[in-house]
């Protein structure tokens, strides 16, 4: 697939890759949306095959789109500019707004209006997170895909509690200790490597990014993707559950694909074809009452 790759910059200066998929020739897409946004996940990239190839879907049914890093994208890279190291391992995930707010610029400076944001595992956290505290009017849809349930309370009532606990326990003691920006492994609630600083902002007790808590600030209409094999105490039940508390968006609505594993990585065409059915599917009165309600 021919793309343009690009580089952008958050506000605080930070350089982002992605690649925008141009619509194909001729093609124009179904309902209000003319173009998306699509964020990764946890320690992937732009260029994830999940991502990319939803972005193709998309390209293929008229949407512009844009796969983009977020300042999370791997587990460890040192930023050229600062000789910092960035990465899933250290991210602060309120930072990703600045990330997201940067491709919504780059799209709306190419001409377009009205922009979907999806996501996929923490990238759905990202674009609901976004969707509920920022009052962006060129947010027209937010599709979170296979979302993570980042809740210390869930956890601490899951069969996971107690290794979860051991792992806070040991993030908070790295930090008392004054090696916040430390890493350590964990296998809960992924296997992965953290800085103590990092585990606690996405998975401490103050839940800022717990996205059944924000759902009731999301006013576009949502649509939550996953599959059924997500039982992971992370996954378990969250479409049902953003759903439930979507109460102020004019349309919510969810769908488990039989037999999709995390991301849908093993049903990529359908989560493809899912998506940009949804999308066609909403009506231009719906845009327009979620671009007066922001």
């Amino acid at each position: 697939m021919l793309v343009d790759l690009i580089r952008i910059a958050a506000a605080d200066g930070m350089e982002l890759d992605g690649a925008f998929f141009a619509p194909d020739r001729g093609s124009t897409p179904s309902g209000p949306i003319d173009a998306a946004m699509i964020i990764h996940g946890s320690g992937r990239n732009f260029y994830t095959p999940a991502t990319a190839n939803m972005a193709n879907d998309l390209r293929r049914a008229g949407y512009a789109a844009l796969t983009l890093n977020t300042r999370g994208h791997d587990t460890v890279w040192v930023d050229r500019q600062t000789g910092v190291a960035e990465g899933n391992a250290y991210e602060i995930l309120d930072n990703s707004r600045q990330d997201l707010r940067a491709g919504i610029d780059y799209l709306a400076a190419q001409g377009y209006e009205r922009i979907a944001i999806l996501g996929q595992s923490m990238g759905a956290v990202k674009v609901a997170y976004y969707g509920a505290v920022e009052n962006d009017p060129r947010v027209a849809a937010v599709v979170p895909i296979s979302p993570v349930r980042l809740s210390c309370s869930y956890y601490m009532e899951s069969p996971d509690a107690e290794e979860f606990r051991a792992n806070l326990v040991t993030a908070d003691r790295m930090e008392a200790e004054g090696r916040a920006l430390d890493l350590f492994n964990v296998d809960f609630p992924i296997k992965e490597m953290f800085s103590a600083m990092a585990y606690i902002d996405k998975h401490g007790p103050l839940e800022r990014y717990n996205i059944i808590g924000q759902a009731p600030k999301i006013r576009v209409p949502l649509f939550v993707l996953s599959g059924s094999l997500e039982t992971h105490t992370r996954l378990l039940d969250v479409p049902q559950d953003m759903i439930a508390g979507a109460v102020n968006s004019p349309r919510a609505e969810y769908l488990v694909l039989e037999g999709g594993n995390h991301s849908l990585t093993n049903m990529m065409p359908a989560a493809g074809e899912a998506v940009v059915n949804w999308l066609a599917s909403l009506e231009a009165s719906v845009g327009q009452a979620a671009a007066a309600a922001n």
